[in-house]
């Protein structure tokens, strides 16, 4: 059961009450933060050319606690893990952003997108909280973004994190509760040794 107190949600008895120790936000915020996110991504890629690519790095929460300290730990690890997988390529700019919409990386990289899209599904396959995190790879289609699909490459959608089938079909029918969702979060963390510092 969640308990709501000031501006954060309690999940007591349960490592998802530290993991998701974090400030709420609604949905105007989200909304506002997307809008931002895709302004940052045009304007990186506005001069971009061909062999170049960006990669939006975020966390895929859900329920209204979008950072916490654990939240932040993950998305610090992913980051690295992204940095090390373009340590042979040439880093053109980068950029971070956080706020309570959650933590937010952007990389324009020299590299095709679908080599960089390659690399990110390698760190969302194999690595322990690669789940968890959206590794998004855009290019410049003339005066659009397009974004690069897992499908296109090749590899299978993404899984839900409670019963392995397709993710977007379980988020479209909510299949899953909050609740669930983060309790299965909070023990992928906690499994990976995350939750405290």
């Amino acid at each position: 059961m969640v308990e709501e107190s000031g501006c954060c949600v309690s999940l007591p008895d349960s490592h998802a009450s530290v993991v998701f120790a974090g400030p709420e936000v609604a949905l105007p915020d989200m909304l506002a933060a997307r809008e931002r996110r895709v302004s940052y991504q045009r304007a990186m890629l506005a001069a971009a050319g061909d062999s170049e690519a960006l990669l939006c790095l975020t966390l895929s929460i859900p329920g209204p606690v979008k950072t916490s300290a654990a939240l932040e730990r993950v998305f610090d690890v992913l980051v690295n893990e992204a940095k090390a997988a373009l340590a042979d390529v040439r880093l053109l700019e980068e950029r971070s952003l956080g706020g309570a919409t959650g933590q937010e990386y952007f990389a324009l990289v020299e590299l095709p997108a679908a080599e960089l899209k390659r690399r990110m599904v390698e760190i969302e396959e194999t690595h322990p909280l690669g789940r968890l995190g959206d590794l998004d790879v855009l290019a410049r289609a003339g005066d659009m973004l397009r974004s690069v699909s897992r499908t296109e490459l090749g590899f299978p959608p993404r899984t839900c994190l409670i019963c392995g089938n397709e993710a977007k079909a379980c988020a479209r029918s909510r299949a899953h509760t909050v609740d669930e969702m983060q309790a299965e979060i909070a023990r992928i963390i906690d499994q990976g040794g995350y939750s405290q510092p």
